[in-house]
């Protein structure tokens, strides 16, 4: 049974399902409820074998401005939260870092179409999706020292690696979308009236590929990266092709190279 939303708006078309942010009043800003919601509805989509591909974005102005800072929780609003802070920073009760780890676990395609301000932990929901989509009036930022916060480690690392990624945290600079894709942060950039089309043919495209091949590698990527030992990275990569030779995609896919035709994949 589909679930119903306070701070999100579900869209499902066909194979392509869409989420958008809907906090337009405070620019789509992250609190726990949006955040508990997030990791409902990747659970959802999950499941959800008619689903292929995954879209997030913002409603109104904005992608998502980072977590809320007028309060995590609304009047009236009981979360679970716990004693430790830092333990609660990370694994409290729809924290982004959560989000942030369910997005990259998801065994489907996530694109992120970026129509506004990134910043924050909203730069890092858009880093967490496999492919990004930018407006060319939107930005990204980490701002954290201009709000007198810290910052630490973040996806941003593993995009621009540590001396970048540290100049940003202590300089706190606005990117603008030209700037993003020179430092490889977005997939392309488009003209803002060409970013809702562009994304729709995009997940389209993916929409018709091997979903369970695409899940599979996923997997292997993010993993891979994250070991120190190389070979530890290729078995990860090894375990990966084991899975997709023994999908029907992948017999599809054979077949297609010898009979010389485009491949009908039925994400299976």
């Amino acid at each position: 049974m589909d679930a119903t939303f306070e701070h999100l708006d579900l869209a499902i078309d066909g194979a392509v399902a869409t989420v958008r942010l809907n906090r337009p009043e405070v620019l789509n800003a992250l609190n726990l409820k949006m955040g508990v919601e997030l990791l409902a509805v990747f659970d959802q989509l999950d499941a959800d074998r008619s689903v292929r591909v995954v879209v997030m974005t913002g409603a109104g102005r904005a992608f998502c401005a980072g977590d809320d800072l007028r309060g995590l929780s609304a009047a009236g609003e009981r979360p679970v939260l716990r004693s430790d802070p830092i333990e609660q920073y990370v694994n409290g009760e729809g924290r982004w870092p959560r989000v942030v780890a369910r997005m990259r676990a998801t065994a489907k395609p996530v694109i992120a179409a970026i129509n506004g301000h990134a910043h924050g932990a909203g730069f890092n929901l858009a880093l967490a999706a496999d492919l990004r989509l930018m407006a060319g009036s939107a930005t990204l930022a980490v701002p954290f020292v201009k709000r007198g916060l810290a910052t630490g480690t973040s996806l941003l690392q593993q995009y621009v690696g540590v001396g970048k990624a540290m100049e940003w945290a202590l300089l706190a600079p606005t990117l603008s979308a030209a700037e993003a894709q020179r430092w490889g942060l977005v997939t392309e950039v488009v003209a803002d009236e060409d970013l809702e089309p562009r994304t729709a043919e995009l997940a389209r495209t993916l929409a018709e590929g091997p979903t369970r091949v695409y899940g599979y590698t996923k997997v292997a990527v993010y993993r891979g990266y994250e070991e120190t030992v190389l070979d530890r990275a290729y078995e990860h990569q090894g375990l990966a092709l084991h899975l997709a030779r023994q999908t029907e995609d992948f017999a599809e896919g054979r077949t297609a190279f010898l009979e010389k035709r485009p491949p009908r994949f039925t994400g299976r």
